[in-house]
């Protein structure tokens, strides 16, 4: 089975969520190149953050910085340092005070804030200081960063990243996708309906309504030209398989009539010859009509057919037949009944030529009919067997094998297939051990 491509709302769907992750990722690049290029904004980022921490964290009397924001500054005591200053410079508390110039905690240097940056033999060194407002004792701090073990940077990096990306415009994406797969879920809602209505057409069935939602006009365009087209080719069709059917149930009554007056014939070789061909000419017709019959059968899961009284009746209607033949038919059943989803007439018809195959094409010996066990009937002869794979195309219509019988129009098998794909069943063949040819006819299981 052909797997089925993906529905045009999930291709569009899915686009649109690969153009918005594009959007997302292009705007991400942007971000980190522009702040990873301005080293001195993410510096000031930096400075703000630790002089928002360090205020946050000052307590006491006098003032002192808690332990959790002192952890940074206790595990790299040669990278960064801080200390709190009083309106007259004194320092009230630090760590590493050793990384702060004495400049920097002199009272006029700083009475506003400021950032600067020192070269020492160490290398340059990050400076800053700020002035807490909000307090009466007007503390002052300064910040120092000799070097980053800690990755402030990129930390600030980071928050820049969500500040401008996934706050503002992770969330607008999201909402864009969601709302574009709704509109082209509702807009795209005919299609899926027509294609839906579409998938429902079957061969030899009557055409599906239309759905009662209403499609736009360029679809209703092409479902109701569909629709013309497929009501035109169920209508031939239809007057083809009456012709065809016509003509063979016509052809019944003259064929019955010369077989009655062939019996008035004295016996011999030429007697013999006519029957023959009117035998050959009687099957050919049951089999035209069987082909009909098989255009049109359509089983609902509904139908419920017992497959052990129809092999009973195809193996009486055929035991005359192999006994001129000089064969045997042999009927064993797995269960008194086995009931399957099934048409009657359809079973019957295809066991009926399974079982004529096995007597034309046996010549010899035991023919053995199995219902059962499961949903199945097996034909099995003690013939030739079956043709070599390169040559096997038993249910071709038309299809003789070298060397077949005259007086077969190569029809059987190909009905008896039609008849199983109609009913939703199989037929199948293989080569038992012992040789012969074994057809197989498989149904659908009644549901228990």
């Amino acid at each position: 089975m052909t797997p089925r491509n993906a529905s045009l709302t999930h291709l569009l769907t899915r686009r649109l969520a690969w153009l918005a992750v594009a959007v997302v990722f292009v705007n991400a690049i942007a971000v980190v190149a522009y702040y990873g290029s301005d080293r001195q904004a993410l510096e000031v980022e930096v400075i703000e953050r630790q002089m928002d921490r360090l205020e946050a964290a000052l307590y006491g009397a006098p003032p002192r910085i808690d332990h959790l924001a002192r952890a940074l500054f206790e595990e790299h005591p040669a990278s960064y340092g801080f200390a709190v200053l009083d309106q007259d410079g004194r320092i009230l508390d630090a760590e590493n005070p050793h990384l702060i110039p004495s400049p920097a905690t002199e009272t006029g240097v700083f009475a506003q804030d400021w950032v600067t940056r020192q070269t020492t033999a160490e290398g340059q060194v990050l400076i800053a200081a700020h002035k807490i407002d909000e307090r009466p004792d007007q503390l002052r701090l300064v910040f120092v960063m000799a070097d980053d073990p800690a990755g402030l940077m990129l930390r600030a990096l980071a928050a820049e990243f969500g500040e401008h990306i996934w706050l503002p415009i992770l969330p607008v994406a999201l909402i864009l996708i969601g709302a574009n797969a709704f509109m082209i879920r509702r807009g795209l809602a005919p299609v899926g309906s027509a294609a839906q209505w579409a998938r429902s057409i079957r061969p030899g069935r009557p055409t599906p309504p239309l759905p009662n939602s209403p499609f736009p006009a360029e679809i209703m365009d092409l479902v109701e030209a569909t629709q013309r087209s497929l009501e035109r080719v169920h209508t031939a069709l239809a007057a083809e398989k009456r012709h065809v059917a016509e003509a063979a149930h016509a052809l019944r009554t003259p064929v019955a009539v010369l077989v009655a007056r062939l019996d008035a014939l004295p016996p011999g070789e030429t007697t013999d010859r006519l029957r023959a061909d009117l035998t050959a000419l009687s099957r050919t017709v049951r089999q035209v009509l069987a082909s009909a019959r098989a255009d049109v059968l359509d089983v609902a899961d509904g139908v419920r057919t017992d497959l052990v009284p129809i092999a009973d009746n195809v193996t009486a209607a055929l035991a005359p037949l192999a006994y001129q033949a000089n064969m045997e038919l042999s009927l064993n059943s797995a269960a008194e009944s086995i009931v399957v989803i099934a048409d009657p007439e359809g079973v019957e018809v295809a066991l009926f030529n399974l079982v004529e195959n096995a007597i034309v094409h046996g010549r010899a010996g035991l023919i053995e009919i199995s219902v059962g066990p499961g949903p199945q009937i097996r034909v099995r002869d003690h013939g030739p067997g079956l043709p070599s794979e390169g040559e096997c195309r038993l249910f071709e219509p038309f299809w003789r094998a070298e060397g077949a019988p005259p007086g077969g129009s190569g029809l059987g098998l190909a009905i008896v297939e039609r008849l199983q794909q109609a009913q939703g069943g199989a037929v199948s063949a293989v080569s038992p051990p012992g040789g012969g040819a074994e057809f197989i006819l498989s149904f659908r299981p009644v549901d228990l």
